[in-house]
């Protein structure tokens, strides 16, 4: 059965901390999602980034990566679609 996380979490991308709203889900054996609220002017950052990690407001976190995907464009944010490494952190 797959389990969901819909909230806030961190997108840490070397340097910068990006707050951003998580849509997640887990199956048996991956988890991935979007995360909403990156701002589009940071979208080369996450591009250019050797390691992007999540954190989750559960002191959970894991490494990341972006999904080869179009980007949603919502005004001056990018929805980014990820899959994370290890066990889902929520």
């Amino acid at each position: 059965m797959a389990s969901r996380y819909h909230g806030d979490a961190l997108l840490v991308v070397g340097h910068l901390q990006i707050p951003v709203q998580a849509e997640l889900m887990a199956g048996p054996d991956a988890w991935r999602g979007s995360l909403r609220g990156v701002p589009t002017n940071r979208i080369f950052d996450l591009l250019d980034s050797d390691e992007l990690r999540l954190c989750m407001p559960n002191g959970q976190e894991r490494r990341v990566r972006q999904e080869p995907a179009s980007h949603a464009h919502e005004s001056e944010f990018t929805i980014v679609p990820i899959s994370g490494e290890g066990c889902a952190p929520f």
